[in-house]
């Protein structure tokens, strides 16, 4: 899985900032952040019931699957990128 470049491991400071919103935040829908591996990178959450995305879609034939994508990485680039002050 590739993620998207706004939450690139190549990028210390936006990666680090990430998971320091990830690790806050606090929703039904949000697994938590438990924590981060530094060889190789990666971020280590909660166990789902269905396991992966790909268990979830097996068990849920009729989910929309462009939003189960799409979704989450867009809302962290929109948490991770600055706006312009207006």
């Amino acid at each position: 899985m590739m993620l998207s470049p706004c939450l690139s491991p190549k990028d210390p400071q936006a990666f680090h900032q990430m998971t320091a919103v990830w690790k806050n935040l606090e929703h039904p829908n949000i697994v938590p952040l438990l924590g981060v591996t530094t060889d190789p990178v990666q971020l280590v959450s909660g166990w789902m019931p269905d396991v992966d995305l790909t268990g979830y879609i097996t068990n849920h034939p009729d989910a929309d699957r462009l939003s189960l994508v799409g979704a989450p990485s867009t809302v962290l680039c929109d948490v991770l990128t600055p706006s312009p002050v207006i």
